[in-house]
């Protein structure tokens, strides 16, 4: 049986800041999994211990560059599998995943990821992690290929705009964005303040994400 097709871009070619709903499949070996919950703020160095179906919740993924830097990546939101590339290759330095939500994950063994008879029971599976990894690549790409096509300002009201249609579900810092997008603090600080002064935006932290005109923010996130 062929597994769903993971979701394209959209026609306008905007992406999700978010990624969520690519491994839905993977419910139906639950009974294989160990449910785990993450409190919120909690940061996980990656390890090969495990892979993640999110449940609930939304999370960052992160690598450090050579100067200790730090670097948002993306997030993984639900029904969304993360560890998995640190799972197979067995590599955890230098990454890490901290929960913007409390979380619930069912964690399957990296063992699983390895087991020719696992794969062959389920091979839907297999084929969903590799679109889902494929994806992922296309993403990165797409992103980084974007990182300088608008000003601050767009890129910061755009990551503003999506989160607030989590329900204000997740906050993140301004350090947070800045991370994310490969912006200098005070640019964003800037881009913020001029949100703020047009009543566009309130506050903007880990605790509190005040959001006074949608539609005004829509057009500076030009979405």
């Amino acid at each position: 049986m062929m597994t769903e097709r993971p979701y394209g871009f959209p026609d306008h070619q905007k992406v999700n800041i978010i990624i969520e709903g690519m491994n839905t499949c993977w419910k139906e070996i639950l009974h294989m999994a160990t449910l785990q919950s993450f409190a919120r703020g909690q940061v996980v160095d990656q390890a090969a211990d495990g892979v993640y179906l999110i449940k609930e919740g939304c999370l960052s993924y992160s690598c450090y560059l050579d100067s200790g830097e730090k670097r948002i990546l993306y997030f993984v939101g639900r029904d969304s599998l993360c560890n998995e590339a640190g799972c197979m290759i067995h590599h955890k330095d230098r990454v890490s995943f901290e929960f913007l939500t409390d979380t619930q994950a069912y964690a399957f063994s990296p063992r699983q990821f390895m087991d020719t008879d696992f794969v062959r029971t389920y091979p839907e599976l297999s084929i969903n992690l590799s679109q889902y990894i494929i994806y992922k690549r296309i993403y990165l790409s797409h992103f980084v290929a974007n990182l300088s096509n608008n000003k601050p300002i767009t890129r910061v009201a755009e990551i503003l705009f999506q989160l607030y249609e989590r329900d204000n579900e997740i906050t993140i810092s301004q350090q947070d964005i800045g991370n994310f997008l490969g912006l200098h603090l005070m640019t964003v600080s800037r881009a913020l303040a001029q949100l703020r002064s047009e009543n566009i935006i309130g506050k903007i932290t880990k605790n509190k994400f005040e959001i006074f005109d949608v539609e005004g923010l829509a057009d500076y996130a030009a979405w």
